[in-house]
This record gives structure tokens, sequence and C-alpha cells, in this order.
């Protein structure tokens, strides 16, 4: 494991993430799909009912709800984390809900398979490594011809207000992710976090340690490279790929920094 790796990892061993609230079988399927789902299938242009019997790889499922959502609507499903908290979350929700999914401990570059995926996940995870596009090589490569690869990355341009924050949390917290914790809760909460899904959300979006920012366009270099062909966006996909910067100018403005894109493999 590498020294970004390694740091990363040791903010969700302690802070598993998302831990989404899932109680029920309505959370895990009907809101977890209004909130978050149908804008991810939408980018790929897939849907619930397509999942039936599909092969999925969840690329760094971190708590695992989106492995268990897929494995709830008939998929097999392969899984991928370092954080063994954040796979212990994931392999007590699907035993909750009786879901089988295959969790694996494993950093993307060195994951092992012949299985070749109908559809595979990579959301909010290459961004905290340190070489994103040659872990997306990676994994494009075990999308199966026809099949779909979906990414979710920090924005370059819509993260930057949260960038001038993160050093400004660095300044007077430091590297320690504790210090920087209370710094956050102190500072930007003003009071204790309500619940452990808070708590986890503003370890990942103010403590972690590494993350890095990337555009549509070179996004789009990367399908190009690997022989995928763009299908979707998220947020903004009414203004379309090809008017990209502006669409960049667009979250610049609205401060919204993560995007979801996703193409299909010729």
């Amino acid at each position: 494991m590498d020294k970004i790796a390694c740091s990363v990892n040791s903010l969700y061993e302690r802070y598993p993430y998302p831990s989404l609230p899932i109680r029920n079988e309505n959370d895990l399927s009907h809101k977890l799909h209004a909130n978050i789902m149908s804008k991810i299938l939408k980018t790929a242009g897939i849907d619930q009912s397509s999942l039936q019997g599909k092969d999925i790889m969840d690329a760094g499922c971190g708590t695992g709800e989106k492995s268990c959502y897929f494995a709830y609507h008939g998929a097999k499903v392969t899984s991928i984390d370092l954080s063994c908290s954040s796979l212990a979350k994931g392999k007590k929700l699907a035993d909750t809900f009786g879901l089988k999914v295959d969790f694996n401990r494993c950093d993307i570059k060195d994951f092992k398979t012949q299985k070749k995926f109908d559809h595979i996940f990579c959301l909010g995870v290459l961004h905290h490594t340190n070489d994103p596009y040659g872990r997306f090589c990676i994994i494009s490569d075990m999308c199966k011809p026809g099949g779909t690869i979906t990414i979710g990355l920090y924005n370059s341009y819509g993260r930057f207000v949260h960038r001038a924050k993160r050093a400004w949390i660095q300044l007077n917290a430091g590297e320690d992710i504790e210090k920087r914790m209370e710094f956050v809760e102190r500072t930007i909460y003003g009071r204790k976090f309500k619940n452990t899904h808070e708590q986890t959300y503003a370890a990942d979006k103010y403590a972690n340690p590494y993350e890095s920012y990337h555009t549509i366009n070179e996004v789009i270099e990367w399908f190009n490279k690997n022989n995928i062909t763009y299908t979707g966006l998220y947020p903004y996909s009414d203004i379309g790929v090809f008017q990209s910067f502006l669409t960049q100018l667009k979250w610049l403005k609205s401060r919204n920094g993560f995007f979801i894109i996703s193409g299909r493999k010729n």
C-alpha cells in the first residue's frame, strides 16, 4: 500500500464512509434510488429493472450501500475496498437483507480477476489515489464490450472554494485527523455531530488527507484512450459534454464539487 493509500485508509478505518442510515428495504431500494442511484444509473443509460443477472463491480464500495442496492435488484456483485471497517459494515448490511455480495479487501491496482463486468461503478474513489488515470485503466480493462463504466470525481472548478476551506483547516489543525475533526466540529458545525452519518460525511469532506481534482474534458480523454464512448453526465447533463467548459463554469458558480460521468465500452 503506497503512502497516499495508507493515509486515506487511516481516515476510513476510523470513519467508514458513507454509513448511510439504511434501516429497512424501503431505505435500501426506494429511498436510495430516489436520492442518488437513479441519477447514477441514468448517466450510464441503464435502469433498475435491467440490473437482474448482470455482473457488476463496485470499485471502492465503502460501507456497501450501492453494492447491496445492486444485489437487491438481482445483480451478481463484486465489491472491493481497502478499509476493513467499511467492509465490515458492508457485510453486515448484506447479511441483514440476506444479500450475496462478494466483498474483497484490495486496492484497485492489486485486484486480480478473470471476470469481465457488465457494469463498473467507481464513485468518489479515484481522486483519493496517487494515480487516478492508472486505476481507471485497470477497471476499464475489466469491462465487457458493450458494458458501462461510471466514475465519480471531484470537479476542478466546483471544488475551488472548498479547496480554500481545506487549506484553512489544515493551517489551523494540521494533518492529524482527530484534530481536524475537532476543529471542523467547533468552527464549521458549531456543535457536536448529530449522528454517525453526519460525522463520517464531515470526515470525508474536511479531514481526508488527500484528494485530486478533475475536469470533464480530462475524463473524456480517458474514455477516448480506453475505447469508451461517453453516455451521460450528472449534474447539468442538459448542457452536454461538448459544451463542457460552460458546464465547469456553472459548477464554479454553484460550488457543486462532485460529478458523475459514464461511458460504454466499444
